[in-house]
């Protein structure tokens, strides 16, 4: 657990550096009610304001030491009172004072909680007021207040330095606030959950702690988004001495308001107004997906896909109702892509698909092209579903059922759910990236690799996932870029030959894939999930990547597992994981796993001795496998070993002679004096076709002996006597 509460605060850390774009103060006019809201909200603020000054005017008559004393701040921030919450107020800006030098920060979570509180009471105010003026008959001109404007309280949650329910880590917030409706009671939310939660402050006492505070402010928010499947994007306060923040967190980055100084009143009418539109802007504009319906009764969410992927011309939708969460935005950046297992609400059969929800980075970045252009894994899964019609394929492949960027309904019209959709302005960010939210629904539904009985099932379903991989690559000219764990389902096999291949695998996200012809992947740019990316991957070598690429990600996956466990009742004790060799592959830059992966790939010794030696004893299909991909990877006659001016081993790299160097424990073979003067991962490339075929016969073979496998296992289990492994 510190080992990942540490990595996660480095992520932080950095981002806080170097990913918070400050003094954005377009986020203000992000939130400004429209005209129709105009006439309410003015009033409120103005309102509060009053409250506020007129306060301030009675306690600056006091002596200083009567009104911001110490030893009060037991009566603070638990329950509302009016005038209290004026007194927190004048506290707050009085921070910098003399008399608060040398205490902690906790002083400020009742008084900022109060403050929080008397914004609230001021808006219930006038959202009574609005329900007042919709019941009487307007005199007149005068029309009703639209029954679209329907304010929220933003409400503080009670306490301070907490640790809300739905962390996997340790790790406390300072505070955070609640939506809640407008009849809700003025008072501190006491169950903190992330679930409910709509906005995490990060307090700090001196105003010289900005970049601690959006260091854990960036830390805590990934919370957010791994609990609430319905949020598009996140906002945050931070508090540094009287200097206050608002913070969006959209995918690529954080964008910070200027500072709104309680201190002054310009400071303190900016940022009650922030509170106030937030309380009457629409649930888009906080981050919400207004085509998602949590279904309390089902513990499940409905959710609308539009059924044509066009620019909001034709707006029909399609329901359907998740039976279970599969994966859940547990990152802060990126395409926070989530997974249902869902059933279409008006299928009384009960027929499962999987739902897929990502913001996908189109290959073209320019803003226009954002707008227009249809998310790349929709379009790759439709040229799949055309090419693979009417074939008859002895693997699964995914077969999308329907695709469309996603749909928002904005002051009566559906737009495309995409960057722009959040920022609805430009404020001149050449940097900014451009995502497209996209939904796509598609058959058969698979289980996580680690479902798999034993190591036999386990090369079943990686000999699947590749035997798609070759085919698509060679009947559509796409290249997947991200062989990974969590990309290779299993799918239980109903058929006759089920005895011999009781499951079977299935290849999917299709987001990273690309063109083989696409001039874009010659300029070094990477994909993939770290611990398994190819070492040119990782280096961003210039060159296109290759087949070979992805075979050496399934190389590494193989050894991942076959070292720490296939499924859950293999997994090796946390003491091995730390001190495996191959727990370098998650840790670093990208240059140093792509110089240890080099160091460990460079000849049979070391791959042997390296990571061989780390897999458990029983895995010998997996050992045989492992090894046979690397003699063909790494080992092929002209592209020997992994640095360019090392003597390399020449080992065999033949299925027969691979077996009897693993099951004698040989360490190679003949040493070769040869030095190459290119990289040998480059030089492969011309042998890719080559190399592929020794690939693909390597993977077959051992599903051969998988298959034997699985036969035994299942006629012992017939006779209770099941071997291990």
């Amino acid at each position: 657990m510190k080992e990942i509460m540490d990595e996660r605060r480095h992520e932080a850390e950095y981002i806080a550096k170097h990913a918070v774009r400050k003094d954005v103060d377009s986020l203000f006019s992000l939130v400004e009610p429209k005209k129709a809201a105009k006439s309410i909200v003015d009033p409120i603020i103005e309102a509060t304001l009053a409250t506020i000054n007129n306060g301030f005017r009675t306690l600056s008559g006091k002596p200083i030491d009567a009104v911001i004393g110490k030893d009060r701040l037991a009566e603070y921030g638990n329950s509302f009172d009016l005038d209290r919450a004026v007194e927190s107020t004048f506290r707050l800006s009085k921070l910098n004072e003399e008399l608060f030098q040398g205490v902690s920060e906790a002083v400020m979570y009742p008084l900022f909680r109060d403050f929080i509180m008397l914004v609230a009471h001021h808006v219930k105010a006038g959202a009574e007021s609005l329900i007042a003026e919709r019941s009487v008959k307007p005199k007149g001109k005068r029309k009703k207040p639209s029954a679209a404007i329907e304010p929220v309280l933003i409400l503080p949650y009670n306490g301070g330095d907490f640790k809300p329910e739905g962390s996997d880590d340790r790790t406390k917030i300072d505070g955070a606030l609640a939506l809640c409706k407008p009849s809700s009671p003025i008072e501190p939310q006491s169950s903190s959950n992330y679930k409910d939660m709509f906005a995490i402050n990060e307090l700090k006492r001196q105003e010289s702690e900005p970049l601690q505070a959006f260091t854990q402010l960036v830390e805590y928010t990934r919370n957010i988004y791994a609990n609430q499947d319905h949020r598009r994007f996140a906002w945050g306060l931070t508090m540094c001495g009287t200097k206050v923040r608002g913070c969006l967190f959209h995918h690529d980055g954080v964008r910070a308001t200027s500072t709104m100084d309680v201190a002054s009143p310009g400071g303190r009418e900016r940022l009650v107004a922030l509170l106030v539109h937030w309380s009457f802007c629409s649930s888009t504009r906080l981050g919400y997906d207004t085509n998602m319906t949590r279904l309390k009764e089902e513990n499940a969410w409905e959710i609308r896909c539009p059924d044509h992927d066009d620019d909001g011309k034709r707006n029909s939708f399609t329901s359907y109702i998740t039976t279970r969460t599969i994966l859940n935005a547990s990152s802060l950046f990126g395409r926070h892509t989530r997974c249902y297992i869902a059933r279409r609400k008006d299928d009384t059969s009960g027929t499962e698909v999987v739902l897929k929800d990502s913001w996908s980075l189109p290959r073209d970045l320019k803003k226009q092209s954002a707008i227009s252009t249809v998310p790349d894994e929709a379009r790759n899964l439709q040229l799949i579903k055309e090419k693979f019609a009417g074939e008859n394929l002895n693997f699964s492949y995914p077969q999308v059922v329907t695709s469309s960027r996603a749909k928002l309904s904005v002051g009566g019209k559906y737009i495309i759910d995409d960057t722009l959709a959040i920022y609805e302005y430009d404020d001149g960010d050449e940097e900014q990236m451009y995502r497209v939210r996209s939904l796509i629904v598609t058959t058969p539904v698979g289980g996580f690799i680690k479902r798999v009985e034993h190591q036999g099932e386990l090369v079943l379903v990686l000999s699947d996932a590749m035997e798609c991989h070759n085919a698509i690559l060679e009947k559509c000219g796409l290249l997947h870029r991200d062989i990974s764990v969590n990309n290779i389902l299993v799918i239980t096999n109903d058929g006759d030959d089920s005895l011999r291949r009781p499951v079977k695998g299935l290849l999917i996200d299709y987001d990273h894939a690309i063109s083989v012809d696409q001039d874009s992947t010659g300029n070094g740019t990477r994909s993939g999930t770290l611990p398994y990316m190819s070492i040119h991957n990782l280096e961003g070598a210039p060159g296109k990547r290759s087949a070979l690429d992805d075979w050496e990600s399934l190389l590494y996956l193989i050894c991942w597992l076959g070292t720490f466990g296939i499924n859950s009742k293999d997994r090796d004790n946390i003491n091995k994981k730390k001190t495996a060799e191959i727990e370098k592959w998650r840790h670093g830059t990208m240059q140093d796993i792509a110089e240890c992966k080099r160091r460990q790939m460079n000849s049979m010794d070391t791959f042997s001795g390296l990571i061989l030696a780390g897999f458990q004893e029983e895995y010998f299909v997996l050992q045989l496998l492992a090894t046979n991909i690397y003699m063909a990877l790494f080992q092929h006659n002209g592209c020997e070993g992994a640095y360019f001016d090392t003597k390399d081993i020449v080992a065999p790299h033949s299925y027969a002679l691979a077996v009897a160097a693993v099951l004698n424990n040989l360490q190679g073979g003949q040493s070769s004096s040869k030095q190459p003067k290119s990289d040998p991962l480059a030089v492969r490339k011309e042998y890719e076709k080559e190399i592929v075929d020794d690939l693909l016969k390597a993977i077959r073979a051992a599903t051969e002996a998988s298959g034997d496998l699985c036969m035994l296992r299942a006629i012992a289990q017939g006779s209770g006597t099941a071997p291990n492994q």
